[in-house]
């Protein structure tokens, strides 16, 4: 074998060991973290109101002709969800939602401002600012497709959605640099949907069976305390991650994002359960 050959092969042998070597210790750091959580203090500060648009412009006659005002009000009276639904409801279920699940992973919720001078004596205290929730309804198009004989055959179904969309700003007090880290995460609710192409036994035609479980208020409001459950988790996840970041060493880069499931007590990989970072400066 040629010495090139052999250099080949050898960086071939070397490099999955590094990645798996990466991977254990990134896994070892998150169990760390995970069997000896450090005291993680947090000053929440929610909103007060809770944004809320209907984008459903094409389902109102005339839509285009209307001032940007009367738009506004038909979308408004036209809307599906978004005129029933009562900020006030929504923003306890998904805050209290939030704080529960926060205490429960181990973080200490402070609400109060009075707080403030107490939490700067505390070396991991951070402010955490809800800065918006909002809410959109639209129409999410589903398509379903089945060749049949020398066709293809399409069937375009317009679901009721809902967008649910959250923005955090954190702050770390006491930092000898400030940095403000924007987190954001968004969550579609859908009609339910069940369908199928099938061929009719008299005609021998292709025909299109399915169901439609609409979407629901009730739904919107449980959808709310999922997320606030949902959110809380991220935000343990964010902790967790920058923890492993923090001591990988200098030369190692880090590979996957991982996930903390509370029930199961187990660290996995993840890729899209995860707050998107906007901002960290």
């Amino acid at each position: 074998m040629k010495k090139n050959s052999v250099n080949i092969f050898l960086i071939l042998l070397v490099l999955p060991l590094l990645f798996f070597s990466s991977c254990s210790m990134e896994k070892k750091l998150a169990k760390s973290f995970v069997n000896k959580m450090p005291e993680i203090n947090i000053q929440l500060f929610t909103p007060q109101s809770l944004y809320k648009y209907n984008h459903k412009g094409e389902k109102i006659p005339g839509f285009d002709s209307l001032t940007e005002a009367q738009q506004d009000s038909a979308l408004y009276t036209n809307s599906r969800y978004i005129r029933y639904i009562d900020d006030s409801i929504y923003l306890d279920k998904y805050i209290n939602s939030l704080i529960d699940e926060l205490r429960a992973l181990g973080f200490k919720v402070y609400l109060d401002n009075s707080t403030d001078s107490f939490l700067r004596q505390k070396p991991q205290s951070y402010v955490l600012n809800l800065a918006q929730v909002q809410l959109d309804e639209y129409l999410y198009p589903l398509e379903d497709e089945e060749p049949y004989s020398d066709s293809i055959y399409y069937r375009v179904f317009y679901l009721n959605a809902l967008d649910a969309s959250s923005w955090f700003e954190l702050n770390k007090l006491n930092a000898a640099k400030p940095v403000k880290t924007v987190l954001y995460s968004s969550f579609t609710s859908t009609d339910g949907f069940k369908g199928r192409f099938y061929v009719d036994p008299f005609t021998m035609n292709p025909q299109y069976k399915y169901n439609i479980d609409s979407l629901t208020v009730k739904d919107a409001y449980d959808l709310a305390g999922f997320l606030g459950k949902k959110h809380a988790s991220y935000l343990y996840d964010f902790f967790l991650n920058q923890y492993i970041l923090y001591h990988l060493p200098e030369d190692v880069e880090m590979e996957d994002y991982y996930h903390f499931n509370r029930f199961r007590h187990t660290v996995s990989p993840t890729e899209d359960d995860r707050f998107e970072i906007l901002d960290n400066k």
